[in-house]
């Protein structure tokens, strides 16, 4: 039997929050408050999802890569997830208390909210800034709002009329955090924003290319500008330049595919869209200090 390579891991909103031994999914949301020395995370390789999440966190910090960004999210911070994105938990600090809210594209458009078609919330597909810091007052009223919706999903099939009830209740919590993102983003300073729009549209279009290209120019040139200027703009963003991104998440594919026992790395190799299993070995040594098979038999 020939066996297929495949890209990160896409995980359902139920596969997710069923390994957190969530309870109260309705109708594709959940709700879910968690405390860092309870927390067990089930999945620390990068994945993807089908669903949207909020994390909320009320103190301590956790850090998460989103499109190989590292971001630190910590007391009063809210930080968006986007069906597709990869996303990788790094670390988290013992005093975190965290909430999360998770909902399908599906869920979203019953309650009346079609994120693709109304300009009010483009930020759910944005990610040029995924990290809302709000002040204390905000947040509570955020919190507010997820208690009572919480109470809403455990007594959501005792009375007439409360999946409505839950459906506005929701589109409400959704309007709210909108507006914070909004707010947010009419403060930042116009300095920097055309960078910081450029960087995010290079990681937009990374992981939709990276298999066929690994150049940095073949970028520059789907972006229009030189390749000189998108490193620079990349490095002054970020701290890492073009070529560092794409060998990054070349490598980190690399890497999953290579903890899956049953590919070859000759299928791994084209998969990657490498002309073949030497140039590939020959490219992830260079990266890694390690062949893919000394990867594989030390992982």
């Amino acid at each position: 039997m020939t066996h297929q390579a495949s890209a990160v891991k896409i995980h359902t909103i139920e596969q997710l929050f069923g390994c957190l031994k969530a309870l109260n999914l309705h109708h594709g949301v959940y709700v879910i408050a968690m405390h860092g020395t309870e927390i067990n995370l089930p999945i620390l390789y990068p994945y993807r999802s089908d669903h949207f999440s909020f994390l909320l966190v009320k103190s301590g910090e956790i850090v998460i890569k989103v499109n190989l960004l590292e971001f630190t999210i910590q007391q009063n911070n809210v930080l968006m997830l986007s069906p597709q994105v990869v996303r990788q938990f790094v670390r988290m600090s013992a005093d975190l208390e965290i909430i999360t809210v998770a909902f399908t594209a599906e869920y979203l458009s019953n309650a009346g909210i079609h994120y693709k078609n109304i300009k009010a919330f483009e930020f759910l597909s944005s990610q040029v800034n995924p990290l809302l810091r709000s002040e204390q007052q905000d947040f509570s009223l955020l919190l507010k709002m997820i208690d009572i919706l919480m109470l809403k999903l455990d007594h959501a099939n005792e009375r007439s009329y409360q999946e409505e009830v839950l459906s506005q209740i929701f589109g409400g919590f959704i309007y709210d955090i909108g507006s914070l993102y909004k707010k947010q983003e009419l403060l930042e300073e116009v300095r920097g924003t055309r960078k910081e729009e450029l960087t995010f549209r290079f990681l937009k279009l990374l992981p939709k290319h990276f298999k066929e290209k690994r150049s940095v120019k073949s970028y520059a040139d789907l972006l229009n500008i030189t390749p000189k200027y998108l490193s620079q703009t990349l490095k002054d963003v970020t701290g890492k330049t073009a070529g560092d991104f794409i060998e990054e998440l070349v490598i980190m594919e690399a890497k999953i595919l290579l903890n899956n026992p049953e590919l070859t790395i000759g299928q791994i190799a084209s998969y990657l869209s490498f002309s073949d299993q030497f140039i590939f070995s020959k490219y992830f040594k260079k990266q890694c200090g390690l062949t893919p098979s000394q990867y594989r038999q030390s992982a």
